[in-house]
């Protein structure tokens, strides 16, 4: 893989400014817009972590999230902040976050920030070539547990895991969970055709080599197939 990394701004000039951003940020230790929901359950505002290729956007809206932001909860909330808050997540079985990520960031026509980090020369790159993408950088579809996990002994994960498979039944949950939202509907954004696709053919891969590619992810993601019961 030979893709360079290009400079956000004038010498990075942005890139760094995004850095000291972050920092602000930690120091500060309160939910951002990205995270912060309109909801309040048991005197605790409630916040939502995006992970990406989960349903997310869909979620973001119901929850009444003002934009979006996929940082993790260990990037920006204090301990304190982690403990005050209910905290939501979204999850979904690997191979197939990565697929319609890959389906998505690479094969779809729209620029995205992978675009704008490495140029369109990204849109060549093959599956494999994507998941070292995603190793160096972990913010585009990398490992789940780093937006459901937090390190405190007491409450290590989110309170409340969505997994993507029943997204039909995810309003159903929020309210068993005891959460307000009787009175909205839960849209359904960004409906992929990637299930519909020959991925042997969309991916001009043969069935080894798809075969290897799903064991790949396997190995990088082990993590999330244990933490979130998905079979191996």
């Amino acid at each position: 893989m030979n893709l360079v990394r290009r400079p956000n701004g004038p010498f990075g000039l942005i890139d760094h400014l995004h850095g000291l951003q972050s920092i602000v940020a930690k120091w500060w230790g309160r939910p951002t817009s990205g995270m912060l929901t309109d909801l309040i359950i048991a005197g605790s505002p409630v916040i939502f972590l995006h992970n990406p290729k989960t349903g997310g956007k869909s979620l973001r809206d119901f929850l009444h999230v003002k934009r979006s932001s996929h940082t993790f909860a260990s990037e920006r909330l204090s301990s304190g902040q982690w403990h005050a808050t209910f905290s939501i997540a979204a999850v979904r079985q690997p191979f197939e976050r990565f697929l319609s990520g890959y389906y998505d960031r690479i094969l779809g026509a729209a620029e995205n920030g992978l675009v704008k980090m490495y140029g369109p020369e990204i849109k060549k790159i093959s599956p494999f070539e994507f998941l070292e993408v995603i190793e160096l950088n972990p913010k585009f579809s990398g490992r789940q547990i780093q937006w459901t996990d937090y390190p405190s002994s007491t409450k290590p994960r989110a309170d409340l895991i969505l997994r993507h498979e029943t997204i039909g039944t995810w309003k159903e949950q929020m309210l068993q969970a005891g959460l307000d939202v009787s009175s909205r509907s839960f849209p359904h954004l960004n409906r992929s055709k990637r299930a519909e696709a020959n991925h042997l053919e969309t991916l001009k891969m043969s069935p080894e080599d798809f075969a290897r590619l799903e064991l790949a992810v396997k190995d990088y993601f082990r993590c999330d197939y244990e933490a979130f019961g998905y079979p191996l």
